[in-house]
């Protein structure tokens, strides 16, 4: 099959399977597409790439071995709104038309699983998110009209995947020509399963480290709470305990690091921001006894499926459904009520002093993600879904 994948990726990470040499535009972007195209593409399918960038004026073809990549111009979003992403979307649309391929694969049900819908190409749209829930925690107008995008989406769709059972479930009530939303979970590479046994010969240090790796700076991802957890504990512990925050708005003088300094909470917190995605797993490995993931609302988080991968203990929310579900309801992690500053301080306390508990969630965490969130499994079953919306599409 001629296979296209559109959504956030990061060309980069791809750089290989294009010539040497190759001005790749960076894009709007995300490492789980990247490698998922990398897996279908070593199953034998050729790929069609349909990426965003603020980088071109028109949209730059890329061809590699085996694979092309249409960068198309994403513009501010104060503009991407003023049309629901119009331009954007005729840019996709184009380029899906023109690239041949049998079917396309689009991730998140805004502009790419829009410009899929159509292009009249046999499609797949992945959701990874559920749109009420977006707009019930925006705080921009860009966030509210993202979701008011995915309505018709989900309605014309003709096959639609979702990351959880939590996520399929939210949106059978949408969905119109599909009878069934099937479920396949964000995979893992194997390069990030191996650095369990990096971690394993680096965790020599005497401070326990906590850590977290959130995208934004917002009341769903919950960093606040988090902040006063970790407060507590340092009064407790001291200088035995620090937390490193990973991710947009969480650098040196970024929105997290302002809001804790004006509060008194950033004693033994390190603000490193945004690392490049190689970088940022080296470092869960060799650095981070455990990941605390404080979100209320997530669907399934890629950042969880690495931690549990290396064998990194996670604590994660007892409400948030696609948290509690990857973590097996509290069977591959510990689950706490992530709303109270007072249960993740308890939480973080119980893994500083318990070893045994911190080694028995890691294994738990490694055993449930070999079982469930491998790519090779999620590529798999995408192939699979692929091939019968070609089909049945097609016919």
């Amino acid at each position: 099959m001629r296979v296209g994948v559109g959504g956030p990726i990061d060309l980069h990470l791809l750089a290989d399977l294009f010539p040497a040499g190759e001005q790749i535009p960076n894009t709007y972007r995300f490492a789980l597409t990247a490698n998922l195209a990398r897996g279908i593409h070593t199953r034998g399918h050729e790929i069609a790439i349909f990426a965003l960038s603020s980088e071109v004026q028109q949209t730059v073809r890329i061809q590699g071995s085996g694979i092309t990549a249409y960068v198309c111009p994403q513009r501010r979003p104060r503009s991407q709104m003023s049309d629901f992403f119009g331009e954007e979307r005729r840019a996709l649309r184009t380029a899906m038309r023109k690239a041949g391929c049998d079917v396309i694969h689009a991730h998140w049900t805004y502009e790419f699983g829009a410009a899929a819908v159509e292009s009249g190409v046999p499609h797949v749209v992945t959701a990874h998110d559920i749109p009420t829930v977006v707009m019930r925690f925006a705080r921009h107008p860009y966030w509210i009209e993202k979701p008011l995008l995915a309505w018709p989406v989900l309605r014309r769709a003709k096959s639609l995947t979702a990351v959880s059972p939590y996520v399929a479930k939210a949106l059978r009530k949408w969905a119109k020509n599909t009878n069934e939303i099937a479920v396949v979970p964000n995979g893992v590479t194997k390069d990030v399963f191996d650095l369990s046994s990096e971690r394993l010969s680096c965790r020599l240090d005497s401070c326990f480290t906590f850590a977290s790796i959130l995208n934004e700076w917002s009341d769903r991802k919950n960093a606040k709470r988090l902040l006063e957890g970790f407060a507590v504990v340092r009064r407790e512990f001291g200088r035995k305990v620090r937390l490193m925050m990973f991710g947009g708005a969480y650098g040196q003088e970024e929105a997290a690091n302002r809001w804790a300094a004006r509060r008194g909470l950033a004693d033994g917190v390190e603000f490193v921001g945004l690392q490049p995605y190689r970088t940022l797993m080296r470092r869960l490995a060799q650095e981070v006894d455990v990941l605390v993931h404080p979100a209320v609302a997530e669907a399934h988080c890629m950042a969880v499926n690495e931690a549990m991968a290396i064998g990194v203990p996670v604590i994660g929310g007892a409400s948030c459904a696609g948290v509690a579900w990857a973590l097996e309801q509290g069977k591959a992690g510990l689950l706490v009520d992530v709303t109270s500053g007072a249960a993740l301080a308890e939480g973080m306390r119980g893994l500083t002093v318990d070893s045994a508990l911190c080694a028995r969630l890691g294994q738990a965490g490694t055993n449930r993600a070999l079982a469930e969130f491998r790519l090779e499994l999620t590529v798999e079953k995408y192939e699979r879904v692929l091939k019968d919306a070609q089909e049945a599409q097609r016919s």
